[in-house]
């Protein structure tokens, strides 16, 4: 691989500008895929597997400071073996990321998953856009979707929302208006992965040296998608349930895909559980039409509780406003309150256990 090859896979000036003091023998590298503990690394003396060195693991105390799919990092060889291992982390241009899922003590505050780690899982690293994929199926769901923009709004990322079967839906301009009410200024796409209706839309953001991320739960579809963009089997699909919608975690791990076009494009597994990453600002993006229903209230400190001129009662009562978006509103901005309480908490006890 050459130089200009290892710009192909998105190296530039800002993970140059970002990288220390080169050490001896050492050479930056992008993540492309990941199992457990072992990374499979693309540079340009090819391809490796390799691990992050004793003293990378020693010295980093968070989750989300280990390599990830599309991050580039400093390797070099193994004293005495050619053995590749992991040196260092270069600065991130962007992720998308979300709270670390609960693996134990899972429990029900104030109607939300509370528990677990208050830690940062980072997903996927480097984006150009994010591609979230919705089933137009049994596994359409706009609470879901509003979850989804709001982590990605934290990272400012771009997005693109793909609502896939499209040879499975029978009320396509419906649901594709139900999500553009939520969508912001993303754009939303109709496609059939299997049919390869509507793929044409997507080669504007297939183009060379940029990376695309893949996300949404399991069953949407996106290792189907994946094929299509190939036109090979590059992954493996399962057929998902006619009635719930719901498939299995087909794709194991996260892993960059390399298309004709020269665009990378990562693949991620079906995410159950999808906790909020995110602040106050983000959730208000996503809801702004709450947002901006809240701006008309006759009271600034109206509590939108039987107050006198209450616009978001005029609004849930006229039907402007839904009642169900206005509760996840409710539950969203309570989620994040809870995280930035946590995160004090957690950083509290991490200065303590350091005296």
């Amino acid at each position: 691989m050459t130089n200009n090859q290892l710009q192909k896979i998105g190296w530039n000036e800002f993970f140059k500008d970002n990288m220390a003091v080169k050490l001896e023998n050492t050479f930056p590298a992008r993540v492309i895929a990941q199992k457990g503990d072992v990374y499979t690394l693309l540079s340009e003396q090819g391809e490796h597997n390799a691990k992050v060195t004793g003293k990378f693991r020693f010295n980093t105390k968070q989750v989300k400071d280990f390599p990830v799919v599309g991050d580039f990092v400093i390797v070099g060889k193994a004293k005495g073996s050619d053995n590749i291992q992991i040196h260092e982390l270069l600065d991130r241009k962007n992720s998308f990321s979300r709270k670390m899922p609960i693996s134990g003590g899972r429990k029900l505050k104030d109607n939300m998953i509370d528990g677990g780690v208050t830690e940062e899982q980072v997903i996927a690293a480097n984006l150009d856009v994010i591609f979230v994929i919705c089933g137009l199926d049994g596994n359409f769901s706009i609470p879901r979707l509003e979850r989804y923009l709001a982590l990605i709004r934290h990272q400012n990322l771009n997005v693109a929302i793909l609502l896939n079967k499209l040879d499975l839906c029978e009320n396509m301009e419906e649901k594709i208006n139900e999500v553009s009410k939520i969508a912001g200024n993303a754009p939303v796409l109709a496609v059939s992965a299997l049919t390869k209706q509507g793929i044409g839309q997507l080669s504007e953001y297939i183009t060379c040296g940029k990376t695309i991320a893949f996300v949404g739960s399991s069953g949407v579809g996106k290792s189907t998608l994946l094929n299509s963009l190939f036109e090979d089997q590059v992954q493996i699909t399962n057929t998902t349930s006619d009635h719930s919608g719901k498939g299995k975690h087909t794709t194991t791990h996260r892993q960059m895909f390399f298309h004709q076009t020269g665009c990378m494009i990562i693949d991620t597994p079906g995410m159950k559980e999808l906790q909020l990453w995110a602040d106050e600002e983000d959730i208000s993006t996503v809801y702004q039409a709450v947002i901006d229903t809240i701006a008309r209230c006759k009271f600034s400190n109206c509590t939108h509780d039987g107050e006198p001129g209450c616009a978001i009662k005029d609004a849930l009562d006229s039907g402007e406003l839904s009642e169900q978006r206005y509760i996840r509103y409710k539950k969203s901005l309570k989620e994040v309150r809870r995280l930035e309480e946590r995160k004090r908490e957690y950083k509290n006890k991490k200065m303590k256990r350091g005296r």
